[in-house]
């Protein structure tokens, strides 16, 4: 009797142990998957192989623990053996997990790399997401197949912490399968914007800010960007001087906002992108573009020279093949925005300006998608354009503007004050010249919405200020000062948007002995709109200010936005009891 007691002692021991094991096991598997997700948010594919291999090794260690025989005996003992055989389906199905879905996933991950999604001969590595998809479908199957074996498992009579195990572990495997479902269509979405279900038709819009529009410039050059497979090229151009100035309206537009900017809001191209709100802007660059041109549009992107300057710095030099000028990040702008525009005499300006400005897009564009520049320097520039607005887009499938306004490219003012209180101040140069090269502004916005939120009050005070000189407004062309004016002053309309729901208290023009005026006020996008036309001579100085009410609500940190332009807007924020 006593040996064969001890022998029952001696396999509960080894069960006991075995059990112990396994539990441990689990827990480092657990870890481990929380460091996955961290890491695959995060796209780091240089550590997420060591914290798979540990989870790997972690769950299949569990699993061979309770698959050890005298563990399998001890399953057929009253009470505890239905303890025993959940923990060992459950350790199965984390092995299965292990052994199946994670190895395609990392095979995928180990060959995207910065040099792979780097473009190449003007083409992206489209394979990457056909592999990728196929990775993901394997893993989601492999997912599905553990998610049934593990809610088969029979935990009716066990303890509660094996029971609360299995029902985290199906929630787990259905998110899972949740998350892989949408990036599934993610990678689908994309694989329609490089065209890899035919050939894609993009205008890539070339604004020039020393003509300042409220979204940055108006449309100096048009490009049509053809992407076929993952491959890009340039299949057509225009010029502003390709689309007539007396042709009409090229789409119906709001009546509100011709009000606002004018019937020249839908019948010129220059001033297509004054409203900020970069979906408005683009259908009418597409109507313009299929009215004109014709042809088929997929989507609109835009891009002016201060975005071209700080991805240059990231490329390198590009040479213009029709003039052979070196464009950098330091010579873009002055280069792009001024100089081109005392290069010619007075009646070959417009025609050989254009023809340059086509040229240089085109070359730049085929530089960026040929460059040996290194991938995360690339990526740090571009995203530093779209943060600023120098890079926008829209598309009219759902799905894709989706994704736009997930990467922050859609230019569109926020329609809600719950997570930042918005206040924007716009400009739109309408002395028809390339002044604003010149033009130098600043913002301060004095709000108490982080004390009072039942009726917050914003005050907005804007300059403007031209730093162009008398003897330079009389020395350069018509073209570059504006034939209406020739020089003697500048005209600037000024556009302030107050916060979402608020009204328009006052609107005032600060020295009324230089030229300026206050328009009628007016509502856009749910918000109060308090608009100014302020004429200023060489060297003159004025400011506009706006005074708007808030209703009672949520608001959000307090944001002062604007027009991207040449030389940027210094702004001031003064908000007593904000963070």
């Amino acid at each position: 009797m006593g040996v064969v007691i001890l022998g029952l002692a001696a396999i509960a021991g080894w069960v006991v142990y075995q059990t112990l094991q396994a539990k441990s096991s689990l827990e480092t598997a657990q870890t481990s998957v929380t460091q996955i997700q961290v890491e695959a948010t995060k796209l780091d594919v240089a550590a997420l192989p060591a914290s798979v291999a540990t989870f790997q090794s972690a769950a299949h260690d569990a699993a061979s623990h309770t698959n050890d025989p005298l563990y399998r005996f001890a399953e057929g003992l009253p009470v505890v053996g239905q303890n025993l055989t959940a923990v060992r389906q459950l350790s199965e199905a984390l092995d299965e997990i292990g052994s199946q879905a994670l190895p395609p996933l990392m095979t995928v991950a180990s060959s995207v790399t910065p040099d792979a999604l780097k473009p190449v001969n003007g083409s992206l590595n489209v394979a990457l997401l056909t592999q990728g998809d196929a990775a993901l479908a394997a893993a989601d199957t492999a997912l599905q197949s553990a998610q049934a074996t593990v809610s088969a498992v029979d935990t009716s009579g066990t303890v509660g912490q094996i029971s609360s195990a299995k029902t985290q572990f199906v929630t787990a495997l259905g998110k899972a399968h949740d998350e892989i479902g949408t990036v599934r269509g993610t990678l689908a979405t994309v694989e329609g914007i490089l065209g890899m279900n035919g050939p894609r038709h993009y205008i890539l819009a070339f604004l020039n800010n020393a003509e300042t529009t409220g979204l940055g410039g108006g449309p100096a050059s048009l490009s049509m960007l053809t992407v076929d497979n993952g491959t890009f090229a340039i299949t057509d151009q225009a010029s502003s001087t390709d689309f007539p100035l007396n042709g009409g309206s090229v789409r119906d537009i709001d009546q509100n906002l011709l009000n606002i900017y004018s019937a020249g809001f839908a019948s010129t191209l220059n001033w297509s992108t004054s409203r900020p709100d970069f979906p408005t802007a683009a259908q009418t660059i597409e109507a313009f573009w299929q009215k004109y041109k014709g042809g088929t549009v997929d989507g609109v992107i835009s891009i002016d020279p201060i975005a071209l300057g700080d991805i240059l710095g990231a490329t390198g030099p590009m040479t213009v093949p029709s003039t052979g000028d070196v464009i950098n990040s330091q010579n873009a702008v002055p280069l792009l925005l001024h100089d081109i525009y005392l290069r010619y005499p007075a009646s070959e300006i417009e025609p050989k300006t254009d023809a340059f400005f086509a040229d240089a897009a085109k070359t730049i564009f085929t530089g960026i998608t040929n460059t040996t520049a290194d991938p995360t320097a690339l990526l740090k520039a571009v995203t530093t354009s779209i943060g600023s607005g120098n890079i926008l887009a829209w598309s009219p499938v759902d799905a894709e503007q989706k994704m736009v306004t997930q990467a922050g490219l859609d230019g569109v003012l926020p329609t809600s004050d719950a997570k930042e209180t918005l206040v924007g101040t716009y400009f739109r140069d309408v002395t028809v010249s390339k002044t604003d090269y010149w033009l130098q502004t600043s913002s301060t916005l004095n709000t108490d919405v982080c004390t009072n939120t039942q009726n917050p009050t914003f005050t907005t005070t804007v300059t403007l200020h031209s730093t162009i000189t008398p003897e330079e407004a009389a020395t350069l062309p018509s073209f570059v000062v504006g034939a209406n004016f020739k020089g003697a002053k500048f005209s600037t309309e000024v556009y302030i948007y107050g916060p979402v729901g608020a009204t328009l208290g006052s609107a005032e023009v600060g020295d009324t002995s230089v030229d300026a005026t206050v328009r009628s006020g007016a509502s856009d996008l749910n918000r109060p709109v308090a608009r100014y036309l302020v004429d200023l001579a060489p060297g003159e100085t004025n400011t506009v200010t706006a005074t708007f009410s808030g209703a009672p609500g949520t608001y959000g940190p307090p944001v002062l936005a604007g027009t991207p332009m040449i030389n940027a807007t210094t702004t001031q924020v003064t908000a007593p009891g904000c963070k």
